[in-house]
């Protein structure tokens, strides 16, 4: 954290559910990403997104999907994947579908994004209870970085009911938030040369 870095009330984050998105099948890097080695502590991929949420909410972040049987005891619960197979979409449905209020979604293989960045995506949707969505932007909008409340689940589930799974078109026609982050900050991880350029740097 930083000196600039919002202060969330605790209120707030009590009412909002932390969840990484695991259910991905890592075509592209041929293997598990969740489980590559990343950074030089000993840890793998996705420990990062999960340790970052639990620096601003404490030891209540849930994974979303089906994953390896060892990453299960890196989090604190999982919630099963409603639609599985048809990408974040179906994860964000189902964390929505088991938590009251808001969630704030990370993807699995965001290993760089900092309590920062989540404390100002959580102070923009503070300020802006009605909103559908409040998510992070670099050059674009980074949908599996946001918050989402409650009045993004029915029209996520309407598009799902379509046959429609893109969470970008989905989000289009409906009220979404930006946050500006570094662009390091969203970096997916997606193919193996993405762990040897990071780990160069």
């Amino acid at each position: 954290m930083t000196p600039d870095t919002p202060i969330v009330p605790p209120d707030f984050l009590a009412s909002v559910q932390p969840v990484v998105l695991v259910g991905g099948r890592s075509r592209r890097f041929g293997r598990d990403k969740l489980r590559a080695p990343w950074g030089s502590e000993g840890r793998i991929l996705v420990q990062h997104p999960i340790e970052a949420l639990r620096g601003m909410f404490g030891r209540r972040v849930k994974l979303v999907g089906a994953c390896d049987p060892a990453v299960l005891p890196l989090a604190d619960g999982v919630i099963p994947d409603l639609h599985p197979g048809i990408g974040p979409m179906g994860g964000i449905i189902s964390a929505l579908s088991q938590w009251p209020e808001s969630i704030f979604v990370l993807a699995g293989d965001m290993p760089s994004f900092r309590g920062e960045e989540i404390a100002q995506i959580l102070q923009v949707a503070r300020m802006h209870p009605g909103a559908h969505a409040v998510c992070a932007f670099t050059d674009r909008l980074h949908p599996c970085a946001a918050v989402y409340t409650q009045h993004a689940r029915p029209l996520l589930e309407a598009s799902v009911s379509r046959g429609d799974y893109k969470l970008l078109c989905a989000l289009d026609p409906i009220e979404v938030l930006s946050v500006p982050v570094a662009p390091e900050a969203a970096r997916n991880v997606n193919l193996p040369g993405d762990v040897h350029a990071a780990h160069a740097q």
